[in-house]
């Protein structure tokens, strides 16, 4: 019941953040209040729970437990560091709605109610992008999202009949064919969601429309999770299918896949705004998932899932790193920030952290995943573009990285930056003497002011108060409540950065299998093997494989211990009644 209680979780909270929106105060705090809850139910999740709901089944792993926490973990940091940088309206109740979906999608044992959750999961996202907007770009940014998820509710549809031609015409003397139009419609419905090359325009819209941590909705959770179902779903169906027509599909996918890891960091390369680089780096780094769906191989199936593990915490790290930067120094060109690590040090310690979470380094898990998802999914002689994805990659995260160590702007110069503060008082009192001035009966306008102080100074002339004016000749006294108050507003960069390093952080211990995530990728979805066909009598008379007949849900295990970050143990040996994939049994 585990799985229950986090779907209605996300679903509640939902719907009590929508209904509370009048109330801004209210609304946020049932948004952090839903999103921890959710986080908690996550942590506790049973690998081996299962319900059904009519005829759906839905069953967890350790690898969904995992991914859930991850995504809800980026949504409730984000949603935390929007408090100081600027909260996003949409963002939250978006966040849990699609955290439902998705849920509900990478737990379904049914191939197609898993591609149709994971279809419609990407609704909420197109919602955000799509509200009213009076500006012209706003518009266009909303009709492009409106079509991005017109064009993938389409080709999941086409996707999932297709599939159902597939194992109804399996042995059929045209099902090649079939096999391939389903393989080519459902990476097309995963390369439009992530916004690979050629399908970015909307991604690159979305970076110049103000969006901020809204970005990640779009481009970050919603494609991670619908890739997901997309990968098992088509290690189950075209893994060890033979024929000409899926091969020139693949061979399609490819093209696509290599256009976005070298044009998607040419694109971060060539563009002075941090929105746009950060969107860029995206684009490229969702090349990976379409070359693990090339690769055709159960191999390619662990690191794929590793890989999306980190880009769902990265990639939030770095988008969250922008909106703190834009905040921090109130641009986001480039030629205004220049200088800016000198001013924002923690924030140049938590993009260190990111560049190593997404890139790693020779022998880290994250590294490896990379390179085995390269050389799996391109021909042998294109391996090379696997290290000329990387070194574009730390190309423009070096360029972010050397302008923040030049001379200072005048822009840099007059942000408070990252660096704590401690309020003093002459200011605090000058402005407190002058509202005492206008209403002396009360000492509250005193506290009041002092509490709403950011910058100080120390003069000693500023006790005392014009004649003129009428003012009480008396120094205001100030609690330490009052100072507090006033620090934390003048700390709000220091508390973004330092939200923003936490995440980063994370996303560099998951990056190096920490937490476990290592185990958790090699225990898949439940949707593993459910999506495989019948066998194909003349595959398998050509030294193919036979596949695994359909999963019939998790096998019964003992109950997950309460514990923070568990670590998965050998599987049992399957039953009678279970798959036979080794991905589908889940042991504990």
């Amino acid at each position: 019941m585990t799985l229950v209680a986090f779907l209605a979780i996300s679903v509640a909270g939902m719907l009590l953040t929508l209904l509370t929106q009048p109330f801004a105060m209210l609304s946020r705090l049932v948004a952090i209040v839903s999103l921890a809850a959710a986080l908690a139910a996550a942590l506790v999740m049973n690998p081996n729970d299962s319900v059904t709901v009519g005829e759906v089944q839905l069953s967890t792993t350790w690898f969904v437990g995992f991914f859930l926490t991850a995504l809800t973990a980026s949504s409730l940091l984000l949603c935390l560091i929007g408090l100081v940088t600027g909260w996003p309206e949409r963002l939250a109740p978006a966040a849990l709605a699609t955290l439902a979906g998705v849920g509900v999608a990478i737990s379904s044992t049914d191939p197609i109610v898993a591609l149709v959750a994971a279809a419609a999961a990407t609704a909420p996202a197109a919602l955000v992008a799509s509200r009213v907007r009076s500006t012209p770009l706003g518009m266009t940014v909303g009709v492009a999202e409106l079509r991005t998820l017109a064009l993938v509710a389409a080709a999941s549809l086409l996707a999932a009949l297709t599939f159902v031609s597939t194992n109804a015409n399996w042995n059929s003397d045209d099902s090649s064919f079939v096999t391939a139009l389903a393989f080519l419609v459902l990476a097309g419905a995963v390369a439009v969601r992530s916004g690979t090359v050629p399908f970015h325009v909307p991604a690159a819209l979305l970076s110049r429309s103000g969006e901020g941590l809204g970005l990640v909705l779009s481009l970050v959770w919603i494609p991670t999770a619908f890739g997901l179902v997309a990968l098992s779903w088509s290690s189950g169906t075209f893994v060890g299918v033979p024929g000409d027509w899926l091969d020139r599909a693949v061979v399609a996918v490819q093209i696509v896949a290599v256009a976005t890891l070298i044009l998607g960091a040419v694109g971060a390369m060539l563009h002075d705004e941090i929105e746009e680089i950060v969107v860029y780096s995206i684009v490229q780094d969702a090349g990976f998932i379409l070359l693990a769906l090339t690769a055709r191989s159960d191999d390619a199936a662990g690191p794929a899932r590793l890989w999306l593990l980190v880009f769902v915490v990265a990639k939030s790290a770095l988008v969250a790193w922008a909106a703190a930067v834009s905040r921090t120094f109130e641009s986001s060109s480039l030629g205004d920030l220049r200088g800016w690590l000198r001013r924002a040090p923690i924030l140049g310690l938590a993009l260190a952290a990111i560049v190593a979470a997404t890139l790693g380094w020779p022998g880290s898990p994250v590294f490896e995943a990379r390179d085995t998802l390269v050389s799996l999914g391109l021909p042998d002689w294109m391996h090379f573009l696997g290290t000329a994805a990387l070194l574009l990659a730390l190309a423009y995260y070096v360029r972010l990285l050397a302008v923040g160590v030049m001379t200072p702007t005048a822009t840099v110069r007059r942000a408070a930056g990252d660096w704590p503060h401690w309020p003093r008082l002459s200011k605090v009192a000058d402005e407190a003497v002058e509202v005492a001035a206008i209403e002396p009966a009360t000492g509250e306008a005193t506290d009041a002011a002092a509490a709403s102080t950011v910058h100080i100074d120390s003069s000693p002339a500023a006790s005392t108060t014009s004649a003129a004016e009428g003012a009480p000749h008396r120094r205001p006294r100030f609690s330490i409540r009052h100072r507090l108050a006033a620090a934390w507003r003048m700390n709000r960069p220091l508390e973004a950065s330092l939200l923003v390093l936490a995440t980063a952080v994370i996303a560099a211990v998951v990056a190096a299998g920490g937490f476990g995530a290592s185990d958790a990728s090699q225990s898949g979805i439940a949707l593993d093997g459910a999506a495989a066909p019948p066998p194909n009598p003349s595959s398998m008379g050509s030294g193919q494989q036979p596949t695994g007949e359909p999963s019939t849900g998790p096998s019964p295990g003992p109950t997950l211990p309460l514990s923070l970050f568990p670590t998965p143990g050998p599987s049992p040996a399957p039953s009678a009644a279970a798959s036979g994939s080794p991905e589908a049994t889940v042991g504990n």
